[in-house]
């Protein structure tokens, strides 16, 4: 019985220090924890140069919310803006940060995830919810539950006919099934977008939906929009014959935009999505119009009545296009060569004997004040090397106009690949001498620059205009290690006694010696020392 309880005790001395030798030497794993800890909160804490991130009390910086010439004419809506829809450039603004509600301008951001994450060809089945909890005012096509419809026929007619029922199943398809979880992803993409002053809770803006945006977040996403030719297509038809479907006959559809449909006249329209009305906040309209080479969007919001909403669209386009000229920046380049070799003219080494094969996007071009002329211009030239090449036209960088820090225009500069591969080394091999200033060149007396993918951005601000004889040298900036040369080293976390070690292998140092001045004594005590005591205690009983 003696033995039995001596032997118990024992193992359960043991157990004891082995959960103790165990827990120490977990120590580590605590360090670990800790280390990832401490990084996730730097993390937050700052936004990668060592400045305090944001701390969401910071307000949004409305100033990009104004126009490039200020003032403009009165109009009575509460809020808006005309953009160019290429770079942005804010032409006439009013209150265009001002916080108004969006109404079914909502439905723009819900068209441009679903073109984004959607395939056209998918199928989009309507649950009872997008039929019944959309709310009574709202506009509607007909659709009934577990009626299925193309996602593109739901985007007609969410965007022509601005059918509710349509825009809340989108939502649901891309939420999984939940609009709840569509949600964040709308906010999230404003914020992608630029957006200063947006908040959405509905997929479709309608149905007594709260939620909130201002003139200028509604621009930023109607500019992106027409980067899609289908979105285009689709705002700018006056009917669209929904198919047939499991459920019901075909439907025909009515464009809702006045001015798209002709009911209402201005010539230069050419595409646009009705926002409809609250009675809070009136009547809302995006218009997006050309005229001589120069595309723009207006946003009205705030507006009094349906007819004002166009009136006030009409005065707006109308002052922005009197005051504000387009310039071909294939031509603005031209017009620069004489102090700005390099960038577009004919290179032997990009030329087979057909043309230049280097070229920016013959249809891209920078808006001006009237009067103004395009050697004020700031630029920037930007390139990104694609990871392998195509037979025909490649996207090889940017090259964006700013007047007064404002971008004016932006265009893609461009590779033609037409007959032949070529290699990404030999491509890099040529492709610095188009960003740099002649006077740079070894040929032209300069002592040459190494340009690599760590460069991303060439800040060429401004362009020079004087005549290249008297002008003097630009300065040289210092040369960049070549990609190739660089290694990135992961230095490792060193702190305290040893500085030389990293931490987490001090950690592991520290719970080992701690586990083997602990539990390894303790192990001989109870296995080897007490039993050889007992058993002498034993024979020393027996002799007596």
């Amino acid at each position: 019985m003696r033995f039995f309880l001596g032997k118990r005790i024992r193992t359960v001395a043991a157990l004891a220090v082995l959960l103790l030798g165990t827990a120490l030497f977990g120590m580590p794993g605590i360090a670990r924890a800790d280390i990832g800890k401490e990084l996730i909160f730097r993390a937050d804490e700052t936004d990668g140069s060592g400045n305090a991130g944001e701390t969401g009390d910071e307000k949004p910086d409305t100033s990009v919310a104004t126009s490039i010439l200020g003032g403009g004419p009165s109009i009575g809506a509460k809020a808006a803006i005309v953009m160019e829809v290429g770079s942005g450039a804010v032409l006439y603004a009013k209150n265009a940060a001002d916080s108004y509600a969006p109404m079914s301008l909502t439905k723009l951001m819900t068209a441009l995830l679903a073109l984004e994450k959607l395939d056209m060809t998918d199928t989009v089945k309507f649950s009872k919810k997008s039929i019944h909890s959309i709310g009574s005012s709202v506009t509607r096509i007909g659709l009934v539950e577990d009626e299925t419809l193309s996602v593109l026929d739901t985007l007609y007619a969410m965007l022509v006919a601005s059918a509710d029922e349509t825009a809340y199943a989108l939502g649901e398809k891309m939420g999984g099934g939940k609009v709840d979880k569509f949600l964040p992803m709308m906010n999230e993409r404003m914020k992608q977008l630029g957006g200063i002053n947006t908040e959405f809770r509905s997929a479709t803006g309608t149905g007594g939906t709260k939620q909130s945006s201002c003139a200028y977040d509604l621009g930023l996403l109607a500019c992106e929009l027409m980067k899609y030719p289908l979105f285009f297509k689709i705002a700018s038809s006056k009917w669209y014959e929904v198919p047939a479907t499991n459920l019901k006959e075909a439907r025909m559809l009515a464009q809702t935009h006045a001015f798209i449909r002709k009911t209402k006249n201005y010539e230069y329209a050419i595409a646009g999505k009705t926002g409809g009305v609250s009675s809070s906040e009136g009547y809302a309209l995006c218009t997006y119009a050309e005229k001589e080479g120069m595309t723009v969007v207006a946003i009205v919001l705030g507006c009094k009545n349906g007819d004002s909403c166009y009136d006030d669209t009409v005065t707006a386009l109308n002052y922005v296009f009197e005051n504000y000229k387009v310039y071909s920046i294939r031509n603005v380049e031209s017009s620069v060569n004489a102090s700005y070799t390099g960038l577009f003219e004919a290179c032997p080494m990009f030329d087979d004997g057909s043309g230049d094969l280097v070229y920016i996007d013959p249809a891209a071009y920078a808006v001006l004040p009237h009067g103004t002329t395009p050697e004020v211009l700031s630029k920037t030239i930007s390139y990104s090397i694609p990871s392998e090449y195509v037979h025909g036209e490649n996207v090889i960088g940017h090259v964006s106009y700013f007047y007064n820090d404002r971008c004016v225009g932006n265009a893609a500069i461009i590779f033609n690949n037409p007959e032949f591969p070529m290699s990404q080394a030999e491509f890099e091999a040529v492709w610095p001498r188009f960003l740099i200033l002649p006077n740079m060149l070894p040929s032209q007396g300069g002592s040459g620059v190494v340009i690599d993918n760590s460069l991303l951005s060439a800040n060429l601000s401004p362009i020079p205009t004087a005549d290249p004889a008297n002008a003097s040298p630009s300065p040289i900036p210092p040369t960049p290690t070549p990609a190739s040369d660089l290694v990135i080293e992961k230095k490792p976390e060193t702190s305290g006694f040893l500085p030389s070690v990293p931490v987490r292998t001090k950690a592991w140092l520290l719970g080992g010696a701690i586990f083997l001045v602990t539990f390894v004594p303790c192990i001989l005590v109870i296995f080897v020392f007490l039993p050889r005591r007992a058993r002498r205690k034993n024979r020393v009983t027996k002799r007596l």
